[in-house]
């Protein structure tokens, strides 16, 4: 093959492999074995994935979280505040990496996720028994400095109203103990403490019932109507206040927190119309104060709602697609401000947020190829029961190919053919020095006759040095000395000239005679 054949193809071969590298650029495929295990290999594609009821890894932190319940409740029978408050923001801290494990690994649709919910009722249980044990403790040292009656009576309403709460909040996390206890034992979970902090709860509000027994009734009365609901019903908290003034101002309580104010009508009477919102479900506390005075406990319930969520994509750009979806009860309530995941491929998650209709939306950057998107709600927190939409497939089409690759294919190209065509011309052949040649000493031809009658020595004698110089061919460039390097054997003339030319000297008749018969090349 000749060599140019040889090269020509292996720029083609070259210009070809960097544009089928060029096509994997921008979307690289790393790895892609199949049935190659070997013992010192495991093909990936055969490794069993994790399951998302594996539980393995929430086990540990569901021993930790049931061993705190144990040790929160003791801290709190002894009334040792300051080491409760420690014991509760560790509680509080655990929960919530519980909750967020629950969601990364899929687990809302198994028992863990019913475990989830009932601690996240007894951790609230846990802050409530505390702010009203420490509250009432309070309360008990006041009484006894407080003279006044109305002062005292007001103390006596408080109290009655902290013991009732401490009675319901026992009651609710008593009865959440069986299957609590049963899910933990399931996993192999030690659920000792967390079934002995119930027998110290029950001291506990017991203890507080033995306190100001026979206190009378308050004065403010409250009720709930109707007793339960679900989530975006309206419950109304209401009663009437004894001898009450019109305009009198109450703030209502659900759960020790601030749910709203009113106040009382011209019948000395009020209505709160509450929303049930983002609150758990079961069993609620809630209570009205006019001033210092408390009013009596009252309880409602919320029932779990099933949920829908659905998901829409729609491709932005050609890197870019836009998730929207609408999150719902079962009976079409739109869930408000709630939080969405989306879980990217089945791994990753991507957090957003319904707004005030219930709808979310979020933009996602993805990298070409199949992706995969879930919609997911967590109802931590909510009286809802967790809901995931299908799974969506989406197509994106990529930044598509850099030019680079073809510039670098080109320049790859033009600098081989460049290369090429350098290679196969032939040297060009150096150009040879033109020898030198030395004059004869003598031509034999006669040269050319010249007339110097008349003429002044000086230039007669120059007339014969240019007839010498022609007839040896010498240059006419040449100086007298040169020409006599040139042609030895007239060094002589060209000596005489030289200095009849630059030393100003006259040449006699015969010596102009016999240069002549010298430059004319005459033997006579």
């Amino acid at each position: 093959m000749r060599p140019r054949t040889s090269h020509i193809i292996l720029v083609a071969a070259a210009v070809l492999l960097t544009l089928l590298l060029a096509g994997e650029a921008v979307d690289p495929v790393l790895y892609a074995a199949e049935n190659i295990s070997t013992a010192a290999h495991a093909d990936p594609s055969t490794i069993e994935k994790r399951s998302p009821g594996d539980a393995a890894s929430v086990i540990p932190l569901m021993d930790e979280l049931l061993g705190h319940t144990g040790t929160l409740a003791l801290t709190i029978k002894i009334k040792d505040y300051e080491s409760a408050q420690r014991d509760l923001a560790r509680y509080s801290e655990l929960t919530s990496q519980f909750d967020r494990l629950v969601v990364t690994l899929d687990l809302s649709e198994t028992d863990i996720a019913e475990f989830q919910k009932n601690n996240r009722q007894n951790q609230e249980a846990m802050a409530a028994l505390l702010n009203d044990s420490q509250r009432l403790d309070e309360l008990q040292s006041l009484e006894i400095e407080v003279l006044d009656g109305d002062q005292r009576m007001a103390v006596v309403y408080e109290g009655e109203a902290l013991r009732q709460k401490m009675r319901e909040t026992y009651t609710a996390y008593a009865k959440r103990e069986p299957e609590t206890t049963r899910i933990a034992t399931h996993y192999g979970a030690n659920a000792t403490p967390y079934q002995e902090s119930v027998e110290v709860i029950a001291e506990v509000a017991g203890a507080a019932e033995e306190w100001q027994a026979d206190a009378p009734r308050s004065p403010l009365n409250i009720t709930v109507t109707p007793r339960e609901g679900r989530y975006g019903e309206n419950l109304t908290i209401g009663g009437r206040y004894v001898d009450g003034v019109p305009g009198t101002p109450l703030t209502i309580y659900v759960d020790s927190r601030i749910a709203g104010n009113t106040t009382l009508d011209e019948n000395a009477a009020y209505a709160y119309p509450y929303r049930i919102g983002r609150i758990l479900a079961g069993p609620h506390l809630v209570y009205a104060t006019a001033g210092a005075i408390f009013s009596e406990v009252a309880t409602f319930d919320v029932l779990p709602a099933e949920t829908n969520i659905s998901l829409a994509i729609a491709e932005v750009n050609r890197t870019a697609v836009a998730c929207t979806g609408n999150l719902t009860t079962e009976d079409g309530r739109a869930v408000l401000n709630a939080p969405v995941l989306l879980r990217l491929d089945g791994e990753t998650l991507i957090s957003t947020q319904t707004d005030g209709n219930g709808t979310y939306a979020r933009t996602l950057i993805l990298t070409g190829g199949e992706h995969t998107v879930r919609a997911e709600f967590n109802a931590a927190g909510y009286p809802l029961n967790s809901s995931k939409s299908g799974v969506v497939a989406i197509q994106v089409r990529g930044e598509g190919l850099s030019p680079f690759p073809f510039i670098a294919a080109i320049a790859a190209a033009l600098g081989a053919g460049w290369y090429i065509r350098r290679r196969g011309l032939p040297p060009e052949p150096p150009v040879p020095e033109e020898p030198y040649i030395e004059p004869p000493p003598e031509i034999a031809e006669t040269g050319p006759s010249v007339e110097i009658e008349g003429l002044p020595p000086r230039d007669a004698a120059t007339i014969l040095f240019r007839a010498l110089r022609e007839r040896l061919g010498i240059p006419a460039t040449k100086t007298p000395r040169e020409c006599a390097r040139l042609a030895p054997d007239h060094v002589a003339f060209f000596e005489r000239y030289e200095r009849i030319r630059y030393a100003g000297e006259t040449p006699t008749d015969e010596e102009l005679r016999a240069m002549e018969r010298e430059a004319l090349g005459r033997d006579d």
